[in-house]
């Protein structure tokens, strides 16, 4: 990751409000429109509005999605920076796993006779 780095407790907060199934289905549904309201996304969920917006507090608290008052309605968006930060995070990892993995392939290579 170049640039700033997300603090652990940022870390931990962004895979917490994504380790929901209910809050995963929001944020694909926000991720194919700009902006939508509570009523929009609750269509096709079976629950209540309160219990999304419970969920997109959530997901607002952890920088996931930003709030858009317009008259009595509002309205949510996906705040692509952190699942950005979220996503180097984890191809970091990703990455030294794979560096782990390699040597310890290379390692037991040496290590087993030939038959």
């Amino acid at each position: 990751m170049t640039g700033h780095r997300l603090q652990p407790q940022d870390l931990a907060a962004t895979f917490a409000a994504l380790g929901d199934q209910r809050r995963l289905a929001i944020v694909a549904r926000l991720q194919e429109a700009d902006e939508l309201s509570v009523s929009s996304l609750r269509e096709g969920m079976e629950v209540s509005r309160q219990a999304v917006s419970k969920h997109l507090k959530i997901l607002a608290d952890a920088q996931l999605v930003s709030v858009v008052k317009s008259g009595r309605e509002t309205r949510y968006s996906l705040e692509p920076k952190r699942l950005e930060e979220a996503n180097a995070f984890l191809a970091l990892v990703g990455t030294k796993w794979n560096r782990a993995l390699e040597r310890l392939k290379s390692h037991v290579g040496q290590e087993m006779p030939e038959a």
